[in-house]
């Protein structure tokens, strides 16, 4: 599916795919790989990595040496791969080369709210401070989001509504800058849905 979108998209561009799935791509090095001043034509290219591919061939022990390579943007489909902290792909993910990160999840709180925060962790790893409000990362950092679960859980430990609301609005707080949630799936008692999205023709054909 991404191979068919990516090549829609840039067709006709400078653009080019780099499906490092492929067998004949599996021992491609940083210095194929990399922008540098003899590959300048690599900074057009989108490299398509799975997730069993980036942590099979990002391991320190690895030959495919992905480890020493360096992205300017990353989208993370299903972002809850990398959920557990124990596992290598997490730390992978902590430590990879990228400037931007996007992750996309359709639940990202499905399993548990902690796995939200771990992901959180390795969306934010290495982000630089911001130069204009020192206190951003500090408000809606991973780390904030960790504190404010602490405080849902422990509201509905001890069954205290006041405590697990004020725990589920930090969370919303925290989350607001950086994350855009679909509400769709979420019904009320009545079966209805929570947030009604209307309906709207973004293109309108008609076909005889």
């Amino acid at each position: 599916m991404f191979k068919m979108v990516i090549n829609e998209m840039t067709h006709r561009t400078e653009f080019k795919l780099v499906n490092l799935r492929y067998a004949e791509n599996s021992n491609l090095t940083p210095e194929d790989l990399n922008t540098c001043i003899d590959e300048l034509e690599n900074r057009w290219n989108i490299h398509l990595v799975s997730y069993d591919t980036l942590t099979s061939r990002a391991k320190p022990t690895s030959t495919g040496q992905l480890s020493c390579c360096a992205w300017s943007f990353g989208i993370f489909d299903e972002s809850h791969w990398y959920k557990s902290k124990n596992s290598v792909g997490w730390q992978i993910a902590m430590n990879v080369k990228i400037g931007f990160k996007r992750q996309v999840a359709a639940t990202p709180g499905f399993h548990s709210l902690y796995d939200k925060c771990y992901q959180t962790m390795w969306l934010f790893s290495d982000t630089p401070d911001d130069p204009e409000d020192d206190t951003v990362m500090e408000k809606h950092s991973a780390e904030a989001l960790y504190f404010a679960v602490k405080s849902l859980m422990h509201g509905i430990r001890i069954k205290n509504k006041e405590a697990q609301q004020d725990g589920a609005h930090q969370m919303i707080q925290i989350g607001k800058p950086w994350m855009i949630r679909r509400w769709s799936e979420s019904k009320l008692a009545n079966g209805k849905p929570l947030v009604q999205i209307p309906k709207e023709n973004s293109h309108l054909i008609d076909l005889e």
